[in-house]
């Protein structure tokens, strides 16, 4: 008899691997069926030995070992895509079975017998994935960087297509959303049509399984346009991976367990031997630096250089016109008035409707008061170090109003005065969607007016919907936030984004390379006119825009981060617990006992408690060398005595392996 380790391939908290028994013998990486809770799911086999190897480890087992079902056919899954998914979730410091099938469609494992007929059958074998921290020697991949406008990379695109397809390889490109996959497979599959494939979860589970039968079946080179997900199609002749909009903040999973799914792809490349492409119009700041740290090379020199095509943009400072401001209600105060769109604004936009033209308005999601203003000089409360607009919060503790820049941390006491007049009246103001959207309608009642974020949106096909009929009244006006940019597929004739400089008040330590982001997708969305409306003109993102050179701003970013020891620079580890009162007063001491070798900072959230649950962050800064994977970095290592720690915390603990924000 032996018995068999399996990693159930079904999502659900299983905290280990299963145990079951078999007169088979079972190789490593098989595919087989298993019994759990009443039901059969599909499980992956780690390993597989005889009954008297393993007889102490099952006397002290507390539960009676059951049958495995069945044993498939063969695995529909290379064996370096299951050891990049079992590596990934080491590096990011989560169960195997969440790696295995965060990266497997549905789908797939839902028909397995069926896909299980066109699959090739020699993938199976061992793996040296049964130790992810097996030390061994790697093929170096070819790693390359380009970034250019979006029409130079579909020119490249093209022609690398081409030579592929000549040496009978082919190419996969990995893009974040179903809408970016249809938008490329437009512009690269024709005169290949009938070796060009689009795949992702929003075709109909008949169709992928008909293109995924045509995919394996191929005695041709394919391309593959398709979201990270569908890398587990096994063509044995895949000769690139790109990653496409590879600062798309889709690529990183909201929800645990945080996988980056770039890494992924760029594991998989490595162990396949596929030269792999980051790709972007602005890549991250992360992987620029990358360039020199890990000796990435670059398809043509990176262009730093932004190009409007005629279109015009017009930075207006609302102070210049107006002196009648409206806010927030201080605490316990009556708003003011002031006018949300300046003269000029409200005239384009009068022009633009007239013309049956439409108009999109960019504006942040309702909710804290965004920057501050003076009511008498009329200035911005900006931060004295770096001239960011500074925001108002609560503090931790929730006792106090305090100013805080979320540019560079810098905290203010909420008794500031104004640097300019030096008067105490100084006020709150915030506008979110909805506010921009009443506004809108009260100047506009006879105008088609619709309006996209997530407190109003709560599917994707509500949202696509929204935008379709958007783009088929001609004079109408969308309010929203970035969520617009998933959707839209037509050039708007005029952008505004409503207050320029609300977006400095969101507390990320990446929000300048965000700003640049969408600064940037406005302009790619736009056809005539771009309308920014500032206090700030001298701000240091849209200088560099309005310089058509973004290289110098980009060094000075890394070089601000390179000092305040901020990512690439640094590895960020974020463990976070959600608790009572007396249960967060434990998690603090624990905290900070368990990786007092880690120096870790132990601080609340900015919004310290919800819905009487208190949150408690950890941030670990490390050496990237010491919690890297060797495909990623020549010469790093995971630490182990630090995962060993990490994997000890019971899920009230949420690990956060290169967060996204600090909150």
């Amino acid at each position: 008899m032996k018995i068999v380790r399996v990693i159930p391939l079904e999502k659900g908290a299983f905290k280990t691997d299963l145990t079951y028994f078999t007169a088979k013998d079972i190789k490593n990486g098989s595919i087989v069926s298993v019994p759990i809770r009443n039901k059969k799911i599909l499980g992956l086999v780690i390993s597989c030995q005889d009954v008297m190897n393993a007889k102490t480890g099952i006397k002290d087992m507390s539960f009676k070992l059951k049958k495995i079902i069945e044993v498939k056919k063969h695995s529909i899954f290379r064996n370096e895509f299951i050891e990049s998914a079992l590596e990934l979730s080491s590096y990011s410091v989560s169960k195997k079975n969440s790696g295995v099938i965060s990266f497997i469609p549905s789908l797939f494992r839902e028909k397995y017998d069926e896909i299980e007929k066109f699959s090739p059958k020699d993938f199976l074998k061992d793996g040296p994935w049964i130790d992810s921290f097996k030390d061994r020697s790697y093929i170096k991949t070819e790693k390359l960087l380009l970034q250019a406008q979006l029409e130079d990379r579909i020119s490249f695109y093209k022609t690398l297509i081409r030579g592929y397809f000549a040496l009978k390889k082919s190419v996969f490109i990995v893009l974040p959303t179903g809408y970016d996959i249809e938008i490329f497979y437009q512009a690269l599959s024709k005169g290949i049509e009938n070796f060009a494939f689009s795949m992702h979860g929003g075709l109909r589970p008949k169709k992928i399984i008909e293109k995924y039968e045509q995919i394996i079946n191929s005695p041709h080179g394919v391309l593959i346009l398709g979201t990270a997900q569908f890398l587990s199609i096994p063509r044995a002749d895949l000769g690139v991976i790109i990653v496409e909009h590879e600062n798309s903040s889709v690529y990183k999973m909201f929800s645990r367990p945080h996988f980056d799914l770039r890494i992924f792809a760029e594991l998989y490349a490595s162990k396949i031997n596929a030269k792999f492409i980051l790709s972007d119009t602005l890549l991250r700041y992360e992987t620029i630096a990358r360039k020199e740290t890990d000796s990435l090379s670059e398809v043509y020199p990176l262009s730093f250089r932004t190009n409007f095509n005629g279109l015009i943009i017009s930075i207006i400072n609302p102070n210049e016109e107006e002196k009648n401001l409206e806010a927030l209600p201080p605490l316990g105060g009556k708003a003011s008035k002031f006018k949300i769109f300046s003269e000029k604004s409200i005239k384009e936009i009068q022009n633009t409707l007239k013309n049956k033209k439409r108009v999109f308005i960019f504006s942040l999601r309702k909710g804290l008061a965004t920057y501050t203003v003076c009511r008498d000089c009329n200035e911005t409360i900006n931060c004295e170090k770096c001239l960011a607009p500074v925001v108002l919060y609560l503090s931790r503790d929730g006792k106090k109003r305090m100013f805080i820049c979320n540019r560079c941390n810098t905290e203010k006491d909420s008794e500031t005065k104004c640097a300019n007049c030096g008067s105490w009246n100084l006020m709150p103001l915030g506008i979110g969607t909805e506010t921009v959207f009443e506004e809108i309608k009260n100047k506009f009642p006879k105008v088609k007016i619709f309006k996209l974020d997530k407190e109003s949106t709560k599917t994707a096909k509500e949202a696509e919907k929204i935008v379709r009929e958007f783009e088929k009244t001609s004079g109408s006006i969308l309010v929203g936030t970035e969520m617009v940019f998933f959707y839209l597929k037509e050039k708007i004739d005029l952008s505004i984004i409503a207050s320029f400089d609300s977006l400095w008040s969101i507390p990320n330590f990446k929000m300048s390379e965000k700003i640049i982001q969408l600064l940037l997708s406005m302009l790619s969305r736009t056809k005539e006119k771009l309308i920014i409306q500032t206090k700030n003109k001298n701000d240091s993102a849209l200088l560099a825009v309005q310089s058509e050179n973004l290289l110098p701003f980009v060094r000075e970013e890394l070089e601000d981060r390179k000092n305040l020891n901020y990512p690439p620079y640094k590895r960020f580890i974020k463990i976070t617990y959600l608790g009572d009162k007396i249960g967060s007063i434990e998690a603090k001491k624990t905290l900070r006992e368990v990786f007092r070798d880690y120096n870790p900072e132990i601080f609340s959230g900015f919004i310290a408690k919800n819905k009487n649950q208190y949150v408690t962050n950890a941030l670990l800064k490390l050496d990237p060398q010491k919690w890297s994977l060797p495909e990623l970095s020549h010469g790093s290592s995971i630490d182990q005595n630090l995962f060993n720690l990490l994997s000890s915390f019971p899920s009230t603990y949420e690990v956060s392996v290169d967060p996204e924000d600090l909150l």
